[in-house]
């Protein structure tokens, strides 16, 4: 691919797991709220906020390939979340439970924009730079959530 094209399709998975972090956390929020532990709602607001950051970032470059930036969710991330309520349910409100799914929503993450680094002959340097950045910066998030899941 020309050094200053996008592959749109990978730009929208990326958008697409950033939808799914977001829709992750909003249930985090929801589900310690019911726990009683709404405590952590200002972590999970954070991650909130640095996905709807990611996306806005991602957007242009999409729109600049030609494509409308997408706004749905992955599949995997749907069931994902509908796992994280049957276990917050079964476990009976585990704060360290909810944490670890949510650690794993950050794997899942992780993965996604570690595929899109492999097809870089795909994607414009500009566009690999902003992945990598994003990355580093959820990489960052990824140990803060590990930390607050082993306290």
């Amino acid at each position: 691919m020309k050094g200053n094209q996008n592959d749109p399709n990978i730009l929208n998975d990326l958008i697409k797991i950033n939808n799914d972090r977001i829709e992750g956390y909003e249930l985090a929020i929801d589900l310690a709220n019911e726990q009683g532990e709404g405590a952590h709602e200002a972590v999970f607001k954070e991650r909130i906020a640095q996905s709807e950051k990611f996306i806005a970032e991602l957007t242009p470059l999409v729109e600049l390939a030609g494509q409308y930036a997408t706004d749905r969710t992955k599949l995997s991330g749907e069931l994902f979340r509908l796992w994280m309520v049957i276990k917050s349910k079964l476990s009976r409100g585990d704060l360290q439970d909810l944490l670890q799914q949510c650690e794993r929503g950050e794997t899942a993450f992780s993965e996604v924009y570690t595929k899109a680094l492999e097809e870089a002959d795909k994607l414009s340097v500009g566009a690999k730079n902003l992945i990598q950045i994003q990355l580093s910066q959820q990489r960052e998030a990824h140990e803060n959530i590990k930390i607050m899941r082993d306290i």
